[in-house]
């Protein structure tokens, strides 16, 4: 399955980019839209990500926010490995209790570590409560996706993706790996992450090699 991420855009675009039965997901910390409106996204009839990454707002602003969209009737949530005890604490009971499963997430924008660091990593999201663990480094060597890509073999439930134009192929191999999703554009140039393909192109690639 492709998740489409969305983020700098208003309400009336966002909402016309969201189909039934779609994976979406909702950057807060960079759409333009109020509360209600979130509240109004977050309930359509499709599977709903919302995430809002630390930014300049406060861990309650983002966490009433996150709330907002768990109660309207998002699937899922995606919180930072790194957030303080007191954000995971909060968030993760409150995401069960109202039926979203949880995204724990690891990024690294300049690397892609050693493979025991990265194995670690993974155990250590679980340990916080994730029912899907997401690693997401930059790839500089065909050795980091390979790297990366090994992380399957844990057997555990985890997307790993490579930032960047050399970590492509572990967007592409993500689902045919074991991953339950990958993330895709809305269209070239609305890219939400270095490396990101667009859905139409990913759509055309799982096409061409019979997955589609």
């Amino acid at each position: 399955m492709i998740c489409t991420s969305i983020d700098n855009t208003n309400f009336d675009k966002a909402f016309e980019k969201i189909s039934p039965g779609e994976l979406i997901e909702l950057r807060l910390d960079l759409l333009k839209i109020t509360d209600e409106q979130i509240k109004n996204l977050c309930s359509q009839n499709a599977k709903i990500i919302v995430t809002f990454p630390p930014s300049k707002v406060s861990d309650a602003e983002r966490l009433e926010k996150l709330r907002k969209g768990i109660l309207a009737g998002a699937e899922l949530v995606d919180l930072e490995w790194n957030a303080s005890d007191e954000f995971l604490e909060e968030l993760v009971p409150f995401a069960r209790g109202n039926d979203c499963r949880v995204i724990i997430s690891f990024h690294d924008r300049e690397k892609t570590p050693v493979k025991r660091e990265l194995e670690n990593i993974v155990k250590e999201c679980s340990m916080c409560g994730a029912d899907i663990v997401k690693i997401v480094c930059k790839v500089n060597s065909t050795e980091d996706n390979a790297r990366l890509l090994s992380l399957y073999s844990l057997g555990k439930n985890i997307i790993a993706i490579g930032l960047g134009n050399m970590g492509k192929i572990t967007r592409i191999a993500a689902p045919l790996a074991g991953a339950e999703f990958t993330y895709a554009s809305l269209g070239k140039g609305l890219e939400t992450a270095e490396g990101q393909m667009s859905r139409s192109a990913l759509e055309r690639v799982y096409k061409l090699i019979g997955q589609g």
